[in-house]
């Protein structure tokens, strides 16, 4: 398989993590819970773990141009999840100060962003690769 297939399923897998993560968040009262995270999160386990074994990678592309567009996929999802984690803060403050309720954030929260952040940054990685194949990108 092409090295993008291989980025496209490896989002894939994350958005599968980033599921059981937030499945833990709403359902972790009882049992059938965590019995629900367990059986996504093994699925998602099986899909890292085939990513690397099936889709090995020989040949990687590690040209400049595909280097700058990894590193400006990661740049684009760190800004993204720091937005989104301020967004999240000054929502909950002003909530507080309007309501008077403390709000608590399920432990579970940080890594369901953090997996849809890796999500993202291999969907932009994507996006700029194929915006550099049909000539929007030139390493010259």
């Amino acid at each position: 398989m092409t090295f993008n297939r291989y980025i496209a399923f490896r989002m894939i897998t994350e958005l599968i993590g980033a599921i059981a993560c937030l499945t833990q968040v709403y359902r972790n009262d009882n049992l059938n819970g965590i019995i629900i995270t367990g059986v996504i999160a093994l699925v998602w386990i099986i899909g890292e773990i085939w990513t690397v074994m099936i889709f090995n990678r020989d040949n990687p592309r590690t040209d400049e141009l595909s280097d700058m567009h990894q590193y400006s996929a990661y740049r684009f999802a760190l800004l993204t999840l720091v937005i989104v984690l301020t967004i999240i803060g000054f929502a909950g403050m002003l909530y507080t100060l309007i309501t008077r309720i403390p709000i608590e954030v399920g432990p579970m929260v940080l890594p369901t962003l953090a997996m849809l952040a890796l999500a993202v940054a291999d969907a932009r990685y994507l996006w700029l690769e194929h915006d550099g194949n049909i000539g929007g990108d030139d390493e010259d």
